[in-house]
C-alpha cells in the first residue's frame, strides 16, 4: 500500500475575519461526477474554528473555485457545547439530505478545552446547513472526558460511529495531557445513540497517549478498513497516520507499518500527518490530510497509486 502525495489544495490567509488561518479536518462530498464539496475549518484571530467550503475537480485538485469565506456553520450560543469553536469531522449522503457530523469545543476552567459531537443537516445539497443545539454524543459513562470526531457509516437501518474517547487527562509538569482512543457506537437514525461503547483502538505502548480522527471504509467484500492519527512513539512526537483492518468493525488489527504514507522532507507536512479522510472515488481510494500545527498549514490530498 503506497500513497502518492498530489500536494496542497488550500490553507487560509486572511480571506476574511473569521477565515485568518489554516485549513482543519477536511470531509469530502460528491457533488456531481468528478466534482467534491470539501468542509474544512478555518480560524479565527482568537483562534476559533468555523466551518468553510471550497469544491474542486478531483482530476485537477490544486485548482481550487468556490470558495465560501462565510461560515456554512457558526459557533453555537454561549454556554453550548459549540460556542468556543466547530469543525467538521463527517458528511454522509442520507437519502438526498446531507449530514454533517461536527466537533464542538467548549473552554474548562482546568483543562485545555472540551469537545463533543453535533449534527448539521442540509436539504439543499449542503448549500445549508440546519445545526441542532446540542450535542448527539457526548460524556457518559464510557466516555468520561469527552466524545468527538466521529466517522459514520450508514449500514440498512443501523447507523455505526467510530469516534474519539478520552479516558482522563494527567497533570504533566505544568500542565494536562489528554489520553484518548477510539470507540463504537451504534444507532437507529444517526442522531440518537445507544450509549455503549466499546473500544476498538487502543494505545499501542506506554508512549501512545492520543488516537485520533478516524475515517472507516467497508469493501465489497466485508472487509473494514481504518485510517487514523497516533502519537506518540519513542523517536516520534507528533502525528502520524495510521492503519487497521477489522472483519466486523469492533475487533481490530492495527498495521501501522503498512499504512504507506509519511511526513516529508520539507514543507507543509514535513513536521507531521494528521487527521485523514479517506475516500472512493472511480475506484480508487483518495485521502485529505493534515499536515503541520494540526491543520495550521492547510490541508492536502493523496490518491492510493498501489492496494493489496
Amino acid at each position: 500500500m503506497q500513497w502518492t502525495k498530489l500536494g496542497l489544495i488550500f490553507c487560509a490567509e486572511g480571506q476574511s475575519q473569521l477565515m485568518i488561518s489554516g485549513g482543519r479536518a477536511p470531509v469530502p462530498l460528491q457533488i456531481c461526477d468528478d466534482i467534491y464539496r470539501i468542509y474544512f475549518a478555518s480560524y479565527d484571530i482568537d483562534g476559533r474554528g468555523r466551518i468553510f467550503s471550497l469544491d474542486v475537480n478531483i482530476n485537477n485538485p490544486t485548482s481550487i473555485y468556490n470558495l465560501v469565506t462565510k461560515p456554512v456553520i457558526e459557533l453555537g450560543n454561549i454556554g453550548n457545547y459549540d460556542d468556543n469553536g466547530i469543525i467538521p469531522s463527517a458528511v454522509l449522503d442520507v437519502d438526498g439530505d446531507i449530514y454533517l457530523y461536527t466537533i464542538g469545543f467548549s473552554i474548562k476552567n482546568r483543562i485545555i478545552f472540551d469537545a463533543a459531537t453535533g449534527l448539521a443537516i442540509s436539504s439543499d445539497r449542503g448549500e445549508s446547513f440546519k445545526k441542532f443545539p446540542g450535542p448527539v454524543i457526548d460524556r457518559g459513562v464510557d466516555d468520561p472526558c469527552f466524545a468527538a470526531s466521529p466517522a459514520v457509516l450508514r449500514e440498512g437501518d443501523i447507523w455505526r460511529m467510530w469516534y474519539v474517547s478520552c479516558d482522563r487527562w494527567e497533570l504533566q509538569g505544568k500542565g494536562y495531557r489528554h489520553f484518548y482512543n477510539i470507540k463504537h457506537r451504534v444507532s437507529k437514525d444517526g442522531i440518537y445513540w445507544a450509549p455503549q461503547a466499546t473500544v476498538c483502538i487502543d494505545y499501542a505502548n506506554e508512549y501512545e497517549y492520543a488516537i485520533s480522527r478516524p475515517t472507516v471504509i467497508r469493501e465489497a467484500e466485508g472487509r473494514y478498513r481504518m485510517w487514523y492519527s497516533f502519537r506518540a512513539q519513542p523517536t516520534v512526537e507528533t502525528y502520524r497516520i495510521g492503519y487497521a483492518e477489522s472483519e466486523d468493525g469492533l475487533i481490530w488489527t492495527r498495521k501501522d507499518d503498512q499504512v504507506g504514507i509519511d511526513v516529508s522532507d520539507d514543507g507543509w507536512d514535513s513536521d507531521m500527518i494528521c487527521y485523514p479522510c479517506v475516500f472512493e472515488h472511480k475506484g480508487l481510494k483518495y485521502m485529505l490530510y493534515n499536515g503541520n500545527g494540526y491543520g495550521k498549514t492547510g490541508f492536502g490530498l493523496a490518491v492510493l497509486e498501489e492496494d493489496q
